[in-house]
């Protein structure tokens, strides 16, 4: 584990660093003021992950500052909050789509149950070029739905990546110590 945070240490910028970088000024002295929105520790990391996914899930442009100013406002892992949002990128949109309408077709169930097989008999696979109409019809008919499954999509993966990166950590310091004892035992 120790390695593991030396490693990532290189890597993130200081305080000192991000109050030289032109528009993150603010941020490096507000980070050299709570030194505890930079620092790797478990319940910080886990929650700056929880809120970069909760906040990605969302598609919403400026995803990385939204979550970095909910890191800030929650104390946790400004560093970790931007990196999570990243998840959210062309090839991890459409799973999370397809939660997102499922968790809203909970809360907001269709009026009509046959509505949602016109979409499937637009689909022509045989024609490449009708899949983006056909595509644009089946989010269009999931509208409310998605919009309600947006939040809990997020809530729902962002809890989950909390208690992964939570429990994770746990273990991987139970590990380090178990290797510590084993190596001291021996020597």
């Amino acid at each position: 584990m120790a390695d593991f945070k030396k490693r990532l240490r290189r890597w993130f910028p200081t305080a000192e660093t991000l109050e030289q970088t032109r528009g993150f000024g603010w941020l490096g002295h507000y980070l050299r003021e709570h030194p505890r929105l930079w620092v790797l520790h478990r319940r910080g990391v886990a929650l700056g992950v929880a809120l970069g996914i909760g906040i990605g899930v969302f598609p919403v442009p400026l995803q990385m500052p939204a979550a970095m100013l909910a890191a800030v406002a929650l104390r946790a892992n400004v560093a970790a909050a931007a990196a999570a949002t990243w998840l959210t990128n062309p090839f991890t949109m459409a799973p999370i789509w397809a939660l997102a309408a499922l968790l809203g077709s909970f809360v907001i169930p269709q009026a009509d149950a046959s509505a949602a097989a016109p979409t499937s008999a637009a689909w022509q696979f045989s024609d490449p070029l009708s899949w983006p109409a056909a595509a644009w019809e089946a989010v269009t008919s999931w509208g409310p739905a998605l919009l309600a499954g947006f939040p809990l999509a997020g809530v729902v993966l962002g809890t989950s990546a909390y208690l992964v990166v939570y429990w994770g950590w746990a273990v991987l310091i139970r590990v380090e110590r178990r290797r510590r004892l084993t190596h001291r035992a021996r020597a």
